[in-house]
Protein backbone atom coordinates (compact mmCIF):
# COMPACT_ATOMS: atom_id res chain seq x y z
CA UNK A 1 0.00 0.00 0.00
CA UNK A 2 1.32 3.23 -1.35
CA UNK A 3 2.50 5.77 1.62
CA UNK A 4 -0.14 8.98 2.06
CA UNK A 5 0.69 12.15 2.43
CA UNK A 6 0.10 13.44 5.99
CA UNK A 7 -0.74 17.42 6.30
CA UNK A 8 -0.41 19.44 9.31
CA UNK A 9 -3.63 21.53 8.63
CA UNK A 10 -5.40 19.06 6.75
CA UNK A 11 -8.86 20.42 6.08
CA UNK A 12 -10.82 17.23 6.93
CA UNK A 13 -14.02 19.00 9.01
CA UNK A 14 -15.61 14.91 8.86
CA UNK A 15 -14.85 11.76 7.92
CA UNK A 16 -16.88 8.73 8.39
CA UNK A 17 -17.01 5.03 7.66
CA UNK A 18 -20.70 3.32 6.70
CA UNK A 19 -21.84 0.23 6.43
CA UNK A 20 -25.01 -1.12 5.51
CA UNK A 21 -25.89 -5.00 6.37
CA UNK A 22 -29.20 -7.45 5.70
CA UNK A 23 -29.97 -9.41 9.44
CA UNK A 24 -30.69 -12.48 10.03
CA UNK A 25 -33.11 -12.04 12.72
CA UNK A 26 -34.99 -9.57 13.38
CA UNK A 27 -34.00 -6.76 15.86
CA UNK A 28 -34.82 -5.06 19.05
CA UNK A 29 -34.45 -1.78 19.21
CA UNK A 30 -33.87 -1.90 22.63
CA UNK A 31 -30.40 -4.01 21.79
CA UNK A 32 -28.97 -0.62 20.05
CA UNK A 33 -29.21 1.51 22.79
CA UNK A 34 -27.01 -0.26 25.10
CA UNK A 35 -23.59 -0.26 24.53
CA UNK A 36 -21.26 -2.66 25.66
CA UNK A 37 -19.44 -1.65 28.69
CA UNK A 38 -16.14 -0.86 27.10
CA UNK A 39 -17.59 1.82 24.72
CA UNK A 40 -20.16 3.73 27.91
CA UNK A 41 -17.13 5.69 28.70
CA UNK A 42 -16.60 7.03 25.64
CA UNK A 43 -20.04 7.55 24.55
CA UNK A 44 -22.70 9.87 26.87
CA UNK A 45 -25.31 11.44 24.59
CA UNK A 46 -28.22 8.98 23.12
CA UNK A 47 -30.88 10.21 20.82
CA UNK A 48 -33.14 8.03 18.42
CA UNK A 49 -33.30 8.04 14.58
CA UNK A 50 -36.46 7.88 12.62
CA UNK A 51 -37.08 7.27 8.78
CA UNK A 52 -39.91 9.09 7.64
CA UNK A 53 -42.19 8.79 4.87
CA UNK A 54 -44.41 11.17 3.14
CA UNK A 55 -47.40 10.35 1.20
CA UNK A 56 -49.80 12.55 -0.67
CA UNK A 57 -53.26 12.08 -2.11
CA UNK A 58 -54.14 13.53 -5.40
CA UNK A 59 -57.65 13.67 -3.79
CA UNK A 60 -59.38 17.10 -2.91
CA UNK A 61 -59.32 17.91 0.66
CA UNK A 62 -56.90 15.32 1.36
CA UNK A 63 -53.51 16.67 3.24
CA UNK A 64 -50.10 15.03 2.99
CA UNK A 65 -49.35 12.68 5.98
CA UNK A 66 -45.95 11.81 7.14
CA UNK A 67 -45.48 8.76 9.28
CA UNK A 68 -42.04 8.33 11.40
CA UNK A 69 -40.36 4.95 12.15
CA UNK A 70 -37.52 4.37 14.80
CA UNK A 71 -34.57 2.38 13.42
CA UNK A 72 -31.49 2.92 15.68
CA UNK A 73 -29.82 5.53 18.08
CA UNK A 74 -27.58 8.30 17.60
CA UNK A 75 -24.83 8.12 19.95
CA UNK A 76 -22.37 11.66 20.69
CA UNK A 77 -18.94 10.79 22.40
CA UNK A 78 -17.52 12.90 24.85
CA UNK A 79 -16.04 16.16 25.12
CA UNK A 80 -12.28 14.31 24.25
CA UNK A 81 -13.89 11.43 22.57
CA UNK A 82 -14.89 13.23 19.19
CA UNK A 83 -16.81 10.50 17.52
CA UNK A 84 -20.36 9.96 16.95
CA UNK A 85 -22.18 6.79 16.66
CA UNK A 86 -25.60 5.78 14.29
CA UNK A 87 -26.50 2.35 15.24
CA UNK A 88 -29.24 1.08 13.37
CA UNK A 89 -31.14 -2.01 12.42
CA UNK A 90 -29.90 -1.81 8.71
CA UNK A 91 -26.38 -0.17 9.16
CA UNK A 92 -23.67 1.45 11.35
CA UNK A 93 -22.14 4.92 10.66
CA UNK A 94 -18.95 6.53 12.92
CA UNK A 95 -17.99 9.60 12.36
CA UNK A 96 -15.03 11.96 13.78
CA UNK A 97 -15.62 15.49 13.96
CA UNK A 98 -12.77 18.48 14.25
CA UNK A 99 -10.20 17.83 14.94
CA UNK A 100 -9.26 14.60 12.37
CA UNK A 101 -6.52 12.90 14.11
CA UNK A 102 -5.85 9.76 11.29
CA UNK A 103 -7.48 7.50 9.26
CA UNK A 104 -5.98 4.43 11.71
CA UNK A 105 -7.63 5.95 14.49
CA UNK A 106 -10.87 6.14 12.86
CA UNK A 107 -10.28 2.73 11.38
CA UNK A 108 -9.73 1.71 14.88
CA UNK A 109 -12.58 3.31 16.64
CA UNK A 110 -15.21 1.95 13.72
CA UNK A 111 -13.85 -1.86 14.27
CA UNK A 112 -14.43 -1.32 17.86
CA UNK A 113 -18.17 -0.10 17.74
CA UNK A 114 -18.40 -2.96 14.89
CA UNK A 115 -17.37 -5.77 17.10
CA UNK A 116 -20.41 -4.85 19.68
CA UNK A 117 -22.97 -4.43 16.93
CA UNK A 118 -21.96 -7.12 14.53
CA UNK A 119 -22.89 -9.48 18.02
CA UNK A 120 -26.24 -7.59 18.26
CA UNK A 121 -27.43 -7.60 14.61
CA UNK A 122 -25.66 -10.64 12.85
CA UNK A 123 -25.49 -9.81 9.72
CA UNK A 124 -26.21 -12.41 6.67
CA UNK A 125 -24.32 -9.97 4.64
CA UNK A 126 -23.27 -6.46 3.94
CA UNK A 127 -24.95 -4.16 1.30
CA UNK A 128 -22.74 -1.30 1.21
CA UNK A 129 -19.57 -0.50 2.73
CA UNK A 130 -18.67 3.36 2.50
CA UNK A 131 -15.87 5.89 3.22
CA UNK A 132 -16.76 9.64 3.04
CA UNK A 133 -14.56 12.78 4.11
CA UNK A 134 -15.55 16.31 3.85
CA UNK A 135 -12.82 18.64 3.07
CA UNK A 136 -13.09 22.43 3.48
CA UNK A 137 -10.50 24.63 1.92
CA UNK A 138 -10.26 28.41 2.36
CA UNK A 139 -8.45 30.03 -0.21
CA UNK A 140 -6.71 33.24 0.23
CA UNK A 141 -7.48 36.19 -1.60
CA UNK A 142 -7.09 37.98 -4.48
CA UNK A 143 -6.25 35.15 -6.88
CA UNK A 144 -7.73 35.10 -10.27
CA UNK A 145 -8.41 31.03 -11.34
CA UNK A 146 -9.63 28.59 -8.96
CA UNK A 147 -7.76 26.49 -11.22
CA UNK A 148 -4.44 27.71 -9.07
CA UNK A 149 -6.20 25.20 -6.14
CA UNK A 150 -8.21 23.03 -7.34
CA UNK A 151 -8.01 20.82 -10.25
CA UNK A 152 -11.36 19.76 -10.52
CA UNK A 153 -13.48 22.81 -10.99
CA UNK A 154 -16.67 24.13 -12.97
CA UNK A 155 -15.97 25.01 -17.01
CA UNK A 156 -17.45 27.84 -18.24
CA UNK A 157 -18.04 28.01 -21.85
CA UNK A 158 -16.31 30.93 -23.76
CA UNK A 159 -17.78 33.96 -24.53
CA UNK A 160 -19.72 33.90 -21.32
CA UNK A 161 -19.04 35.45 -17.68
CA UNK A 162 -15.95 33.75 -16.24
CA UNK A 163 -16.77 35.54 -12.78
CA UNK A 164 -18.40 33.38 -9.89
CA UNK A 165 -20.15 33.88 -7.05
CA UNK A 166 -21.14 31.06 -5.84
CA UNK A 167 -21.29 27.27 -7.82
CA UNK A 168 -22.39 23.77 -6.67
CA UNK A 169 -21.03 20.75 -8.97
CA UNK A 170 -21.58 16.91 -8.49
CA UNK A 171 -19.55 14.20 -10.05
CA UNK A 172 -20.46 10.64 -10.06
CA UNK A 173 -17.63 8.54 -11.06
CA UNK A 174 -18.29 4.41 -11.36
CA UNK A 175 -15.62 2.31 -10.04
CA UNK A 176 -15.99 -0.47 -11.85
CA UNK A 177 -13.04 -2.70 -10.58
CA UNK A 178 -14.65 -2.90 -6.45
CA UNK A 179 -17.96 -2.34 -7.65
CA UNK A 180 -18.57 0.69 -6.46
CA UNK A 181 -18.61 4.61 -7.13
CA UNK A 182 -17.39 8.04 -6.10
CA UNK A 183 -19.88 10.72 -5.44
CA UNK A 184 -17.92 14.07 -5.24
CA UNK A 185 -19.72 17.39 -4.28
CA UNK A 186 -18.03 20.76 -4.79
CA UNK A 187 -19.66 23.88 -3.48
CA UNK A 188 -18.50 27.46 -2.31
CA UNK A 189 -19.95 28.17 0.85
CA UNK A 190 -20.06 31.07 3.08
CA UNK A 191 -16.04 32.33 4.16
CA UNK A 192 -14.78 31.79 7.49
CA UNK A 193 -13.36 34.95 7.79
CA UNK A 194 -12.83 37.98 5.16
CA UNK A 195 -10.49 38.12 2.40
CA UNK A 196 -11.16 34.46 1.57
CA UNK A 197 -12.99 32.14 -0.29
CA UNK A 198 -14.15 28.81 1.19
CA UNK A 199 -14.74 25.79 -0.99
CA UNK A 200 -15.86 22.36 0.56
CA UNK A 201 -15.09 18.90 -1.56
CA UNK A 202 -16.85 16.09 -0.14
CA UNK A 203 -15.97 12.88 -1.31
CA UNK A 204 -18.09 10.05 -0.65
CA UNK A 205 -16.19 6.14 -1.85
CA UNK A 206 -18.83 2.99 -1.65
CA UNK A 207 -18.77 -0.38 -2.60
CA UNK A 208 -21.74 -2.36 -3.24
CA UNK A 209 -21.45 -5.47 -4.14
CA UNK A 210 -18.97 -8.64 -3.46
CA UNK A 211 -18.40 -7.50 0.03
CA UNK A 212 -16.91 -9.79 2.63
CA UNK A 213 -18.45 -10.04 5.80
CA UNK A 214 -14.32 -9.53 7.06
CA UNK A 215 -14.67 -6.30 5.40
CA UNK A 216 -11.12 -4.69 6.55
CA UNK A 217 -8.82 -4.93 3.68
CA UNK A 218 -11.68 -3.76 1.36
CA UNK A 219 -12.12 -0.80 3.72
CA UNK A 220 -8.74 0.36 3.01
CA UNK A 221 -9.57 0.09 -0.59
CA UNK A 222 -11.86 2.52 -0.16
CA UNK A 223 -9.94 5.11 1.93
CA UNK A 224 -7.22 4.75 -0.23
CA UNK A 225 -9.33 5.56 -3.59
CA UNK A 226 -10.65 8.49 -1.61
CA UNK A 227 -7.00 9.70 -0.46
CA UNK A 228 -6.04 9.64 -4.31
CA UNK A 229 -9.07 11.37 -5.48
CA UNK A 230 -8.90 13.87 -3.19
CA UNK A 231 -5.26 14.60 -4.24
CA UNK A 232 -6.21 14.51 -8.11
CA UNK A 233 -8.43 17.43 -7.09
CA UNK A 234 -5.91 19.52 -5.27
CA UNK A 235 -2.53 21.64 -6.50
CA UNK A 236 0.72 21.70 -5.22
CA UNK A 237 -0.85 25.74 -4.39
CA UNK A 238 -3.14 24.24 -1.93
CA UNK A 239 -0.70 21.24 -0.54
CA UNK A 240 1.38 24.75 0.74
CA UNK A 241 -1.49 25.62 2.87
CA UNK A 242 -2.46 22.42 4.41
CA UNK A 243 1.10 21.45 5.24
Amino acid sequence: MKERKRYNKAPITQALIDIQVKGQHLIDLASLASLAPELKADYLGILPVFIGNTTISMAPGDTPRFEAKQIGYSMTGTAGHKHIIQARIDGLTVSRIEPYETWEHLRDEFMRIWCWYEAIVRPSSILRLAVRYSNRLDLPLPFGDFKEYLRTTPEIGGGLPSSLSGFIMQLQIPLPDLPGMIVFNEAMVPPAKQNIISVVLDIDVFQGNNININFRDQLEVLHEKENDFFEGCITDKTRELIQ
